[in-house]
C-alpha cells in the first residue's frame, strides 16, 4: 500500500463517513456499531501496513496535496515513527472502543447514529493531527478535536452536568489552543516554515528573540489539552460523558495531544534554556496534584481521571528532562498507561452499568457476583500501581533510575522532580489498591442488589485485551522493544532504544518501589479503617467551581452593564454604535485632514458628479420616503417606505448603465418584502401598531437626531474620499481587460461576482441560506401550549407565528 493510499484511507475516509454513519444510525440504532467499527479497523490497518515498511532512522514519506497554497496551508503529512506510534493507538483503541460502545450503549440511549458519527469524526480529527507535517493543518485538526470532544462530552445533553463539562472543556482547550495558533504564526515567522520535517532541521530557530514566546505559547495549547496544571480542571467534568467516550477520548486519544504536541516541539526548543524549566515545573506539579486529587475522590470516573491528569504530569515532564541526546522510554510509558486506563475506564463503566452506582464507598464485595471483571481489574490495578509482573513495573523501574539521576543535570528542578514522582507513586499505590478493594472486597454495599445485573460476556473482551496487554509484555518485554525500535524518530530519540527487562536486580529503584508500594499499603488499610471520611476535595482545591462562577459570572456581568449604559433594546444598541462611530471616524478626520486640501478635493469629485433633473428628483424622492420611515407609526408602512427607498435607489443604477445590479436589488427588495410582510401578517395587530413614542420635542430627541445628522454626514464624507483619493493603480480597468481572456465573460460585473470574487459570492450565499433557515423556523414555529395560549389570545409580539383557529378568527 502506499502512503498515500494508505493516509486517503486512515484519515480522509473515516472523516467522510461520519455523515453517512449518522444517516445510518437513523435506521439500524445501536447495531450502527458493526457498521461503523469498519472505519477505525481500515484506519488501523493502513497506519500498520506504512509501520511495516517503515524502518528506524529510513526516510520519510512525504505525503502532501496542494490546498491553499496563498496561506501556506497544504494537506502535507508526516508519517514518521512518532505520528504512526499515536495514529496507531488511535486507531486500534478506536477498534476497542466502537465494539465496547456496540454492547454498552443499550436501547436506553437514543441517536445512535449521532453518537458513532461523533466517534468517527473525532477518531479522524485525531488522526489528522499527529499525522500533519503543515502546523496549520495541525492546528485546523488539532481544533476539530475539540469540537468533536464538546459534542461526545455534552452527548447526554439533557443533563446539566453534561452541558457544563462539554462547556469547561471546549472553553478551556480552544482558549489555550488560540495560544498555540499565535506560537504556529510567530514560528512561521521565525523559521520561514510551517513544515515540521523542515523546522526540525532549521537552523538558528533559538537565537531569535522571539523564540521563547512562540515555545510558551504553543506549550500552552499542549497543557491545555492535556489538562496540566491550572488546566486540568475540565477533565474530571467531562466525566459526565458515556463511559465509553471517557475510556477513549480521556485515556488514549486527546489527552495524549498535549504529549504528542510536546514530543513534536521538543527536537526544536529543547535546547532553549526556559524548555526544562517551564515543562517540568508546570508538568511533575500536576503529576503530584492530580495524584493527591485522586485519593480524595470518591466516584469511579473521577478517581480514575485525576489519576490520569496525574500520568499525563509525567508522560509531559518526561520531555522536559530529556537532554540533547534525545528520550529513550516515552513509548513505553505512553503505551503503559493507555493499557491499564483504557482498561480500567471500561472496567468502571461495566460496574456503573451493572450497579447503577457510582460512588466506591457506595460499592463493595463484587467479586462474588463478578469474578472475571475483578480478575481484569485486579490486572490493570496492578499495572497502575506499578506491581512486577505488569508493563506498570517496568515503566516505574525506568522511570525512577531517570528522576534520580536528573540533578546531576538539572539541579532544584531534578530535586523538585524526585519529590513529587516518590510522593505519587505511593498515593498511586494507595487509589489502585482503594479502587479494587472498596469495589470487589469486603461487605456488599446495601445499594448493590436493587438494580444489580450481570455484564454480558462480550463486553469484557475490550478491557480483558488491554490488561492482557500490560501483563503479557509485562513479562516478556523483549517483544515490546523489538516493535518499539521500529517508531525511533531522530531527534527526540536516542539512536537504539535500549532492550527491556523483567528484572534489573536488586538496585535503589527496586528498593525504592518494594517501599513505596509497602507505604501506599500503609495507606489504604489505615483509609479503609476509617471508612474514608477524610477523602474529599477541599473547597480551596475545587477550581473548577471558580471556573463556572466565572463563566456564570460573564453573563451577570453583561446584564449588569447593559442596564448601566440603558442599552436594553435594538435602538439603543444602534444609538450607541452610532454615536461611537461619529466620535472615533469623526474626531480622526476631523484631526488629520486639513481643511483647505479637503475642500479641494471635494470640490473636484462634486464637480465629476452628473447631474441633471431626473437624478435630483430621485434623490429628493428617496430623502422622503427614507424620513417616512421615521415619521409613519406602523411596522407595514414603515416597511412599504422603506422598500420604496430601495426600488429608487434601483433607479439609479439603471441611470448609471447597471442593469445587473438593477436586477439584483429589485430581486432582494421585492423577496425581503414579501417575507417580512408574511411574518408580519402572523404578528398580533397589537405588534403591528409600534410602541407608543413620545412626539414632544426634547433633549434626548435632539440627541438622537444629532447623531443621525452626523452618521449620515460621516457616511457621506468617506464615500466622497474613498472615489476622490487618487489610486496608484485602479483595481477597475483590470477587471475589464482581464473579463474576456481570463473569465470568458462579457459582462465585467458577473464575471468579478462569480469568477474573481466566487469564493465572497459563495459566502454571501451561505450567509443568506443561513438566515432563510432561521426564517423558516419562524414560519413553522410548533403551535403554542395550552399553558402559552392561557398567557394571552394574541402572545406577546413574535413568540407565535402559527395562529390557533380561534386566534385567526379573533383576527
Amino acid at each position: 500500500m502506499t502512503p498515500s493510499l494508505a493516509i486517503l484511507l486512515a484519515v480522509f475516509l473515516p472523516l467522510v463517513a461520519a455523515l453517512p454513519v449518522a444517516w445510518v444510525g437513523r435506521r439500524l440504532g445501536r447495531k450502527t456499531a458493526w457498521v461503523a467499527i469498519a472505519l477505525p479497523l481500515v484506519s488501523f490497518l493502513s497506519l500498520l501496513s506504512l509501520a511495516l515498511q517503515a524502518q528506524a532512522g529510513g526516510p520519510v514519506p512525504d505525503v502532501r496535496w496542494a490546498w491553499i497554497p496563498t496561506l501556506g496551508l497544504d494537506l502535507a503529512f508526516l508519517p514518521d515513527g512518532l505520528g504512526l506510534f499515536f495514529g496507531l493507538i488511535v486507531s486500534g483503541m478506536g477498534v476497542l472502543i466502537f465494539f465496547y460502545a456496540g454492547h454498552y450503549l443499550d436501547d436506553h440511549y437514543e441517536h445512535h447514529g449521532r453518537f458513532y458519527a461523533y466517534l468517527t469524526l473525532f477518531m479522524a480529527a485525531m488522526l489528522g493531527t499527529v499525522l500533519s507535517d503543515n502546523l496549520l493543518l495541525l492546528f485546523v485538526f488539532w481544533e476539530l478535536t475539540g469540537i468533536a470532544s464538546f459534542l461526545l462530552i455534552g452527548f447526554l445533553h439533557g443533563e446539566d452536568g453534561s452541558r457544563r463539562g462539554a462547556r469547561m472543556a471546549l472553553l478551556v482547550t480552544a482558549g489555550t489552543g488560540l495560544a498555540a495558533l499565535a506560537g504556529i504564526v510567530l514560528l512561521r515567522e521565525i523559521g520561514g516554515t510551517l513544515s515540521l520535517r523542515e523546522l526540525m532541521v532549521t537552523p538558528g530557530i533559538l537565537e531569535h528573540p522571539l523564540a521563547g514566546v512562540a515555545m510558551v505559547l504553543m506549550l500552552l495549547g499542549a497543557f491545555g489539552k492535556s489538562a496540566q496544571f491550572p488546566f486540568h480542571i475540565w477533565l474530571p467534568n467531562a466525566m459526565a460523558a458515556p463511559t465509553p467516550v471517557s475510556a477513549y477520548l480521556h485515556s488514549a486519544t486527546m489527552v495524549k495531544l498535549g504529549v504528542f504536541l510536546t514530543a513534536r516541539l521538543f527536537p526544536i526548543f529543547q535546547e532553549h534554556p526556559w524548555w526544562p524549566p517551564l515543562v517540568g515545573t508546570i508538568a511533575f506539579t500536576t503529576l503530584l496534584l492530580g495524584a493527591v486529587l485522586a485519593l480524595l475522590a470518591c466516584e469511579l470516573k473521577a478517581i480514575l481521571a485525576f489519576s490520569t491528569v496525574s500520568q499525563l504530569g509525567f508522560l509531559i515532564g518526561y520531555y522536559g528532562l530529556g537532554g540533547a541526546g534525545g528520550v529513550e522510554h516515552d513509548y513505553l510509558h505512553i503505551l503503559n498507561h493507555v493499557f491499564y486506563k483504557g482498561s480500567l475506564f471500561m472496567l468502571a463503566g461495566i460496574v456503573i452499568h451493572a450497579t447503577h452506582l457510582k460512588d466506591i464507598r457506595e460499592l463493595g464485595g463484587l467479586w462474588r457476583r463478578m469474578p472475571v471483571v475483578g480478575t481484569v481489574m485486579a490486572v490493570a490495578c496492578a499495572s497502575m500501581a506499578g506491581l512486577p509482573g505488569t508493563t506498570g513495573f517496568l515503566s516505574k523501574e525506568l522511570m525512577l533510575k531517570e528522576i534520580f539521576d536528573s540533578p546531576l543535570v538539572h539541579g532544584g528542578l531534578g530535586w523538585w522532580a524526585i519529590v513529587s514522582v516518590v510522593l505519587t507513586s505511593l498515593v498511586k499505590v494507595a487509589f489502585s489498591f482503594r479502587l479494587f478493594v472498596g469495589i470487589f472486597l469486603g461487605a456488599e454495599g446495601p445499594r448493590v442488589k436493587e438494580h444489580f445485573h450481570a455484564p454480558t460476556w462480550p463486553i469484557l473482551v475490550p478491557p480483558l485485551l488491554l490488561a492482557g496487554a500490560a501483563l503479557i509484555f509485562g513479562v516478556a518485554p523483549g517483544w515490546l522493544s523489538a516493535g518499539l525500535q521500529r517508531f525511533v524518530v531522530a531527534g527526540l530519540h536516542v539512536e537504539t532504544l535500549s532492550e527491556l527487562h523483567v528484572w534489573h536486580g536488586i538496585n535503589r529503584e527496586f528498593l525504592t518501589s518494594v517501599a513505596l508500594v509497602a507505604a501506599g499499603t500503609i495507606l489504604v488499610v489505615l483509609g479503609t479503617r476509617a471508612r474514608w471520611r477524610w477523602a474529599r476535595t477541599p473547597k480551596w482545591l475545587r477550581w473548577d467551581l471558580l471556573f463556572e462562577r466565572g463563566v456564570d459570572g460573564l453573563g451577570q456581568l453583561a446584564k449588569g452593564l447593559t442596564k448601566a449604559v440603558g442599552s436594553d433594546t435594538p435602538q439603543a444598541w444602534l444609538r450607541i454604535t452610532a454615536t461611537f462611530a461619529v466620535l472615533m471616524v469623526g474626531g480622526y478626520l476631523a484631526v488629520r485632514l486639513p481643511a483647505s486640501p479637503l475642500t479641494e478635493m471635494l470640490g473636484e469629485r462634486l464637480s465629476r458628479q452628473h447631474w441633471d433633473g431626473l437624478r435630483v428628483v430621485v434623490a429628493l424622492l428617496m430623502a422622503l420616503s427614507a424620513l417616512g420611515v421615521i415619521v409613519l407609526r406602523t411596522w407595514p408602512a414603515q416597511l412599504i417606505s422603506l422598500s420604496v427607498f430601495g426600488f429608487l435607489n434601483t433607479l439609479y443604477f439603471v441611470l448609471y448603465h447597471a442593469p445587473d445590479l438593477a436586477l439584483t436589488q429589485i430581486l432582494v427588495d421585492t423577496v425581503t418584502l414579501i417575507l417580512v410582510v408574511v411574518l408580519l401578517a402572523r404578528f398580533p395587530r397589537s405588534a403591528q401598531e409600534g410602541e407608543e413614542r413620545d412626539r414632544r420635542w426634547s433633549w434626548k430627541q435632539a440627541g438622537v437626531t444629532g447623531v443621525a445628522v452626523g452618521f449620515g454626514s460621516m457616511m457621506t464624507l468617506l464615500g466622497l474620499l474613498m472615489t476622490a483619493r487618487p489610486h496608484p493603480e485602479p483595481i477597475g480597468p483590470w477587471f475589464t481587460r482581464a473579463t474576456v481572456p481570463l473569465a470568458e465573460g462579457m459582462n465585467a460585473v458577473n464575471t468579478i461576482l462569480v469568477d474573481f470574487r466566487g469564493v465572497d459570492t459563495m459566502g454571501e450565499i451561505t450567509v443568506l441560506v443561513i438566515a432563510m433557515l432561521g426564517c423558516l423556523g419562524l414560519l413553522f414555529r410548533r403551535r403554542r401550549s395550552p399553558e402559552e395560549r392561557a398567557a394571552g389570545a394574541m402572545g406577546p409580539p413574535g413568540l407565535g407565528t402559527q395562529l390557533e383557529p380561534e386566534e385567526r378568527e379573533a383576527r
